[in-house]
């Protein structure tokens, strides 16, 4: 029987923008590390190996999110009433889908720890290395990737049958909590991710004001807050978490695909896009360095009276270094 149209949009949209958001991805990620590679120093080791993970995670992520795309079209094709069908046969032929799924959960799980992280470090950097300022997010992110966590580990289980290839009774208590994790989820995902980005706009936008009072290119100076607000804070994340959220919690009947391998694209991206721009050196970190390089841009005016007014308030937010 041929897969309805709504049936086989719904998986085949999300699969088709993952691989659109994936091709964007190799290319920022090949100019990510030839930046760094000509820019040695200027980007911490651990941050490169986290960038490199993102990226692997992501690769993985298009590999094994291909798999369940595929394995729920054969499904849905095949079959009538998936909700009537309970066989040895389902096991053996779709085996791959559940486990497809919740290595592809998992995957989405490393990942958004991993861009956690990043981000909170982001945090703690711009704000003046102050650990007071980034104790709810750890805590939050804490809760909410231990969400995932246990999300991935019902995953595990509901997929044993699939992997014995044999009918076992899997409790719908299972699945029901399965469900209720995964929104769980991905709701305080998001607030995590509203959180933490517009700490770090906010942060910037302040650093941004205070450089344009003595640097005197209000104009100048607006328009590279916002890139600088776009790019560095990771907004782009709860961007498309939003209208993720809007689609699982809407329990729409037709939509039977799968939003996670997108997700972990955009994850990998919005740290990339932070770490670019480090290495550029063109990031926003503090009020004195962004003067400073302004003034070297426009050729160094006004530079003694700024830095003098900056060695009379001197502040741990002064020092610069990588992230």
């Amino acid at each position: 029987m041929p897969i309805p149209g709504p049936v086989y949009a719904s998986i085949a949209v999300p699969s088709m923008v993952t691989n659109v958001l994936f091709g964007g991805y190799a290319i920022l990620f090949a100019i990510c590390m030839y930046i760094i590679r000509c820019k040695r120093g200027t980007v911490k080791r651990a941050h490169q190996v986290a960038i490199v993970s993102l990226f692997a995670f992501a690769t993985l992520a298009i590999i094994f999110g291909g798999i369940e795309d595929a394995m729920l079209i054969g499904f849905f094709s095949d079959i009538v009433d998936p909700a009537l069908i309970v066989s040895e046969d389902l096991y053996s032929r779709f085996s791959l889908w559940p486990i497809s799924q919740t290595i592809a959960f998992g995957i989405y799980t490393l990942a958004n720890a991993l861009a956690d992280f990043i981000l909170i470090y982001r945090c703690y950097k711009i704000w003046g290395f102050k650990k007071r300022v980034i104790a709810f997010p750890v805590l939050i992110s804490v809760v909410n990737n231990g969400l995932a966590l246990v999300r991935t580990i019902i995953l595990a289980i509901n997929t044993r049958p699939f992997i014995l290839e044999h009918l076992i009774a899997i409790s719908p208590g299972l699945d029901v909590l399965e469900l209720t994790l995964r929104n769980s989820f991905l709701a305080v995902n998001l607030l995590t991710n509203l959180l933490i980005p517009f700490m770090i706009a906010g942060r910037i936008w302040w650093i941004g004001r205070q450089a344009s009072k003595f640097i005197g290119t209000q104009k100048h100076s607006l328009t590279r807050r916002s890139v600088a607000i776009c790019l560095e804070s990771g907004m782009m994340y709860p961007l498309v978490l939003i209208p993720t959220l809007g689609i699982y919690f809407s329990s729409f009947r037709f939509f039977e695909g799968d939003m996670i391998p997108m997700l972990t694209q955009i994850v990998g991206i919005a740290p990339t896009f932070i770490i670019v721009r480090v290495a550029l050196g063109i990031s926003i970190e503090n009020v004195k360095d962004t003067v400073a390089r302004d003034k070297e841009i426009n050729g160094g005016q006004k530079t003694c009276r700024l830095m003098t007014i900056f060695e009379d308030n001197t502040s741990p937010m002064g020092a610069s270094e990588s992230v």
